[in-house]
């Protein structure tokens, strides 16, 4: 039944691309993927050693791993140094981050519940607009991989 599925699509639905599922009669879920000769997504990879990094103020950097950050929805690297505190600051999208490496706290001010450390393997989720600090502690430096809805930006609160 896939092979006839696959050959409509492939005979009608031509344009860049085209994500379907489909359900079979035993529930599964089975994915086609169809895209154009030329366009076809390709693997890629980046060993860290070759990570290219971009210095922010305040001993942080970044690099792109999926999308440009400063356009929209992305996964990126940050990094900090051991000891870096952020100021208390939001962003307008939420976000999802993983310790790479080293170990974060990541919290909201006020609110001493949220003082949790994180090691590596470690995720947090934080919601846009919300106020909080994010800290490299001194042990190593901090490598974290964060998945964004949107643009990153930085806004300081005072």
């Amino acid at each position: 039944m896939l092979k006839i599925i696959n050959k409509i699509l492939s005979l009608h639905l031509k344009p860049l691309f085209y994500a379907m599922s489909f359900c079979t009669t035993l529930g599964v879920t089975i994915t086609t993927v169809i895209a154009a000769e030329n366009d076809t997504p390709k693997i890629t990879y980046t060993l860290f050693n070759e990570t290219k990094w971009i210095e922010l103020p305040g001993s942080r950097a970044v690099a792109n791993v999926k999308d440009d950050f400063t356009k929209g929805v992305h996964l990126k690297l940050l990094k900090l140094s051991p000891g870096n505190k952020t100021v208390v600051h939001t962003h307008s999208h939420s976000y999802t981050v993983m310790v790479i490496k080293g170990f974060a706290r990541h919290y909201e001010p006020n609110k001493p519940e949220t003082q949790v450390i994180l090691p590596a393997g470690s995720t947090w989720f934080i919601p846009a607009n919300v106020p909080h600090v994010s800290e490299c502690l001194a042990e190593s430096v901090c490598i974290f991989s964060t998945q964004s809805d949107g643009a990153f930006d930085f806004k300081l609160i005072n």
